[in-house]
């Protein structure tokens, strides 16, 4: 129950988040405070609320949700349940992630693969998930350990990766715990509508807008700065002439500040 409750939590918040952006259009300004920092930017690392709304700005999975949290297609197309233990699923074609590799079956079935794999924070979710097969370029089954009607409710928070960038830079593997770093932790390369431009761990992290986004809309933000701090005397908060539109805090705000600054152009 607790698992599922989470689930939803992060379902409503990233929804949340999608319809205010999408309602300020003649705003130049969006301006969010948070009393935490996005702890990594590996996507499979933790299972977070906060994190994983952030990390979703960079990497896209295969469905998504719509403002009235309905499925609606992502990085796949289609989808059906062929036999009561098989998903298939339609792979978006044309799509690239944000070095210019192109988003191939492959991609899915090692991210899948990752995201249950030791180090990863999210296998409790996909334990009904037997396997993942390549059918071909644009096709991928999901095996399950019998039947699962709502499977797909399930991938809307798993974040596809490129195999290729994971290879290349060491990163095969998610690093969950605290003190543990991958490349993944601190560098992004997702297909999602921003990218990764700076990261400095619990000072500031700067998103800017993906010119080659598959889904391109009209009146949405085009850069992102987040600031965070674990105490007002210990590092830097938000510019003081930043004006907060909206928050989301855990904590009193006397023990722990940041904020988020849209710019939309």
């Amino acid at each position: 129950m607790t698992k599922w409750l989470g689930w939803l939590c992060r379902c409503a918040l990233s929804a949340a988040v999608l319809v205010t952006l999408g309602t300020i259009a003649e705003a130049k300004t969006f301006r969010w405070a948070n009393d935490g920092d996005p702890t990594t930017m590996d996507p499979h690392a933790r299972s977070d609320l906060f994190v994983t709304s952030f990390d979703m700005n960079m990497y896209e999975a295969l469905l998504r949700r719509d403002r009235n949290l309905k499925l609606e297609p992502a990085l796949a197309t289609e989808w059906s349940n062929i036999d009561p233990t098989t998903w298939r699923f339609k792979l978006r074609q044309g799509v690239e992630f944000q070095d210019g590799t192109p988003f191939t079956a492959d991609d899915v079935v090692f991210s899948f693969r990752r995201a249950t794999a030791p180090g990863s924070d999210l296998a409790g979710q996909l334990a009904i998930v037997k396997e993942v097969k390549k059918v071909d370029d644009t096709t991928v089954d999901f095996i399950t350990d019998g039947p699962a009607p709502i499977l797909p409710n399930y991938l809307v928070g798993i974040a596809i990766m490129s195999k290729a960038w994971c290879e290349a830079h060491n990163a095969t593997g998610a690093a969950m715990l605290k003190d543990e770093e991958g490349y993944a932790t601190r560098n992004a390369n997702g297909t999602g509508p921003f990218m990764l431009k700076d990261r400095q761990p619990a000072v500031r992290t700067v998103l800017a807008k993906n010119p080659n986004w598959w889904a391109r809309r009209t009146g949405r933000s085009t850069s992102m700065k987040s600031y965070s701090a674990a105490s007002r005397t210990q590092r830097p908060g938000p510019p003081p002439c930043c004006r907060v539109s909206s928050t989301w805090s855990t904590t009193f705000p006397h023990k722990t500040s940041s904020g988020s600054v849209i710019r939309r152009g």
